[in-house]
């Protein structure tokens, strides 16, 4: 008959037995894993050396782990293994100024110490043959599912060509603008002899004049953005500014039109100043300019609407002609922005107003 000792021994075995058979489940999970976690290295390495930018990891510290072939290869020399974010000085790059990009600088350093969600620098780098390109670095942190911080990710990619293309661009839009200028100087001289001779009278070719000049002035502002937009309350200034001066009151959210609506806009603005000092409100002492525009949404669509309300003046008379300014506030506006024009002749003065969509001023 078994005793107490005999029963105390099988219990132990099958508790030993059913340890034994939970630690094989366990390795045999435990190496699934393993199995798992090799196969996506794999594939994580694989898409690492495919992609056409350089890669580089880093820890929490910013310590360096690992780059791609894609890094030594643009670089030309073997990845900095730094350790940490103010050991970035191996790594030998320079502003667009020349001044030397130093380790806090980085985005690296500026997403592991400043905590920045992603941080971009254009720096002029020192290959390793001592050879020099442009290169865009790109930083951004790793972070586990609660947040917190793991390391950072920095990718690298060659802008060389990119940058010469931006500076030959620049060569070119300089020598544009200088045959543009000399282009108005001799347009102004050529008409200017051609009335001259013709003994037109001097209010009209004074009329003429103006108006070339202020076609430059609007052009003038498309060369200092270089050909693409020009700003309204801008054009406001140059143009209706300095020709109403404290008679006018303008106002309006920051725009920037694209350069044929910028054309147009101008050319308008100055046609209605022109007029308002001759026959308007700002033919008077007393006379004064309301010049506002604001965003407006009709029918759906997003639009601007710019307004010109004269008062104080004398009752504007309408023109039973249509000469070469109205047709510029009216039609030909109305052609070059893809917008409708209104002009109101009432007993308080000449309102004008153009609406028009506002995707035109986005480009074209």
């Amino acid at each position: 008959m078994p005793n107490s000792t005999d029963a105390e021994l099988r219990q132990n075995i099958l508790h030993l037995q059913e340890r034994l058979a939970l630690l094989a489940v366990d390795r045999e999970r435990d190496a699934a894993l393993a199995q798992e976690a090799a196969i996506r290295l794999n594939f994580f390495e694989a898409m690492l050396e495919i992609v056409p930018v350089g890669v580089v990891l880093t820890d929490v510290k910013g310590r360096v782990m690992l780059g791609n072939t894609a890094v030594e290869n643009m670089l030309r020399h073997p990845i900095l293994l730094s350790e940490d974010v103010t050991d970035y000085g191996a790594w030998i790059s320079f502003h667009e100024d020349g001044r030397q990009v130093e380790s806090h600088e980085y985005p690296l350093a500026k997403v592991i110490s400043e905590g920045v969600d992603r941080s971009e620098l254009d720096v002029l780098y020192q290959r390793g043959d001592d050879s020099k390109f442009w290169m865009r670095i790109i930083g951004q942190p790793v972070r586990d599912k609660a947040g917190g911080l793991l390391g950072a990710v920095v990718a690298l990619i060659d802008i060389d060509r990119e940058h010469q293309l931006a500076e030959q661009q620049k060569v070119l839009i300089a020598e544009l603008n200088h045959r543009v200028k000399n282009a108005f100087s001799v347009v102004k001289s050529i008409v200017s002899m051609s009335l001259r001779k013709e003994e037109i009278p001097r209010g009209v070719r004074s009329t003429i004049d103006e108006r070339l000049d202020a076609y430059a002035k609007a052009h003038g502002k498309l060369i200092g953005s270089e050909w693409e937009q020009a700003n309204l309350a801008q054009i406001v200034d140059d143009i209706v500014v300095r020709i109403a001066g404290d008679k006018l009151f303008y106002d309006g959210p920051a725009v920037a039109l694209p350069s044929r609506q910028a054309l147009a806009v101008s050319m308008a603005l100055y046609e209605l100043s022109s007029n308002a000092v001759k026959y308007g409100s700002l033919s008077v002492t007393t006379g004064k300019v309301d010049l506002t525009w604001c965003r407006i949404t009709e029918e759906g669509q997003p639009k601007l609407r710019i307004e010109w309300v004269e008062r104080e003046g004398p009752e504007p008379v309408v023109p039973t002609q249509k000469g070469f300014g109205t047709f510029i506030i009216d039609q030909a506006l109305a052609m070059e922005t893809n917008g409708e024009v209104d002009i109101c002749y009432s007993a308080d003065g000449l309102r004008w107003r153009l609406v028009m969509p506002f995707a035109q001023l986005t480009g074209e």
